[in-house]
């Protein structure tokens, strides 16, 4: 037996569709509506949706992955310290949090932790610091701990997990935009965009706060002249009409922030802001639903990314349409893993652009996430792509739910075809448990493995797979993937409302919710 019927089926329909253009048929009709699909797109999101069961792990009540996020966290936290100084600042922070979450620390415990990680400068550890310190003492206490001047500094760089803290904390709005309003701040993000700037920062740190919150941070930073901070945040309100309200005030030249608050508006759902002389009203109409699509996605945008890079905002509209109403309806989970969305974002990507317009697109495009053992720094968008349809087409395999290996998934480049043999063997041993502690010592088997026990859902084999691994980056970099992976089928502490499209990437250290 291969992959499941529906897999085959959607892979024939792609073939049977590559090379045609889309708009020379009547059944791919232009949409009439945000909300309307031809029928032949509803059938062609039921066929992708069936191929997706494997990767969404349902999050359990009870935690069963709490034992091995917390496990994980711990080899980070003692091995990154061995670690070359510039490798071992990338590790840290996120495993801080999730045991921070996930284990009962003390104070204490919790201070010496953070500290550590401040001394040894980890990278994004002055943000989750100064969060904790904020969230549990308050702005005074935590000023006179940590100090006025590394504040500054952080606040400077935008850390969104302290902005958030010291908004949350009371009276925490006139607080930060006294001490924003004189300085230039500097975002750690340098790509460019809607949410990489004061502003943005801000909003997308409170975003799924009430409009009553919002309405006053967005009056604090009027009072200090910090426009585009009131700009966004008032942009991002839940209530269309909180924009219009911004405008009668008269403060400023919002036209300058007009495209950045219309995209902001997308994050929530809203509708567009008029920006005449830009684009034609649908092509403004169709980049508005990608950007809300691109709120929903777990973990990392596909979608906005697809579209900047080939300019075709009417396939990738199309896409991002049939994609919402998933997530929508809960079949593909927003606070779950990036899995399950990618691999129907780009089947749908090969569907309506053509194998011949994504495969070189994404040789050439670079991977900044952090997932994966990887052998050299240069890691594609297709080694994440081959690397999910491997996974997908082993997992009914290693979890028995079928008796032959299947053929290599349809779509996979020749790189990881030549490494199939490998993938299949390992497969068989993860399939009957068979998993020997040197295959965690061979850089060509480790990564492999662990994919596999972790698509088998077994956590105490990963577990003690990943311990057995010898200390080093590559024992580190695993650990650190799988703690936050497992994150989201548990309590899913780093998801945050629009990850997607306003956090580029970083991660944002919540300590107000559940």
């Amino acid at each position: 037996m291969g992959v499941s019927y529906p897999c085959r089926a959607i892979d024939r329909l792609i073939s049977s569709k590559r090379g045609r253009d889309p708009g020379s048929e009547q059944l791919w009709r232009e949409p009439r509506g945000n909300n309307d699909a031809s029928y032949f797109e509803w059938i062609f999101s039921l066929l992708l949706l069936s191929c997706l069961s494997w990767s969404a792990l349902a999050a359990d009540k009870t935690c069963p992955q709490r034992e091995t996020i917390l496990s994980f966290s711990d080899i980070v936290l003692a091995d990154r310290a061995a670690l070359p100084p510039l490798i071992a600042k990338r590790y840290g922070a996120e495993a801080a949090y999730l045991k921070i979450r996930y284990a009962p620390l003390s104070d204490e415990e919790t201070r010496g932790l953070l500290q550590t990680l401040l001394t040894s400068n980890v990278r994004t550890a002055d943000d989750l610091a100064y969060a904790w310190h904020i969230h549990r003492e308050g702005y005074e206490a935590t000023i006179a701990s940590l100090g006025q001047e590394q504040f500054d500094m952080l606040v400077t760089t935008l850390g969104t997990s302290t902005i958030r803290a010291l908004l949350l904390n009371e009276g925490g709005e006139d607080t930060l935009m006294k001490r924003l309003a004189p300085i230039a701040t500097e975002p750690r993000s340098k790509a460019p965009g809607a949410f990489t700037n004061g502003g943005g920062a801000v909003a997308a740190a409170i975003i799924d706060q009430p409009d009553e919150f919002k309405k006053r941070i967005v009056l604090a930073a009027e009072a200090q002249g910090l426009v585009d901070i009131a700009a966004y945040v008032s942009a991002s309100e839940n209530n269309p009409q909180a924009w219009n309200a911004f405008l009668k005030r008269g403060v400023g030249k919002p036209s300058l922030y007009l495209l950045y608050a219309s995209q902001m508006r997308a994050m929530v759902g809203n509708p567009r802001l008029e920006r005449p002389n830009i684009q034609s009203a649908l092509q403004q109409d169709a980049i508005h639903r990608i950007q809300m699509a691109t709120a929903l996605e777990p973990e990392q945008d596909f979608l906005l990314n697809l579209m900047n890079q080939t300019g075709a905002i009417a396939s990738v509209d199309r896409m991002a349409r049939i994609l919402t109403q998933q997530i929508q309806s809960g079949a593909i989970r927003r606070n779950g893993t990036m899995d399950a969305a990618w691999l129907f974002a780009y089947r749908s990507a090969v569907y309506f652009l053509g194998h011949s317009q994504i495969d070189p697109l994404f040789d050439r495009l670079p991977y900044s996430g952090r997932r994966y053992v990887r052998s050299s720094s240069i890691f594609m968008m297709r080694d994440v792509i081959d690397q999910l349809l491997v996974v997908e087409a082993l997992q009914p395999y290693v979890t028995g739910k079928v008796s032959d290996v299947p053929p290599w998934p349809a779509g996979v480049s020749d790189k990881i075809k030549a490494d199939w043999p490998r993938w299949t063997e390992m497969a068989a041993k993860v399939r009957d448990g068979t998993v020997s502690p040197t295959l965690a010592a061979d850089p060509a088997t480790f990564g492999i493995v662990a994919e596999l026990l972790f698509a088998k859902a077994d956590q105490p084999a990963l577990r003690a797979f990943v311990e057995q691994a010898p200390a080093g980056q590559a024992r580190v970099s695993v650990a650190n993937d799988f703690a936050i992976r497992l994150d989201r089928a548990c309590a899913a502490y780093l998801y945050h409302p629009t990850e997607a499209g306003t956090l580029q990437g970083q991660p944002i250290f919540k300590f107000d919710t559940q």
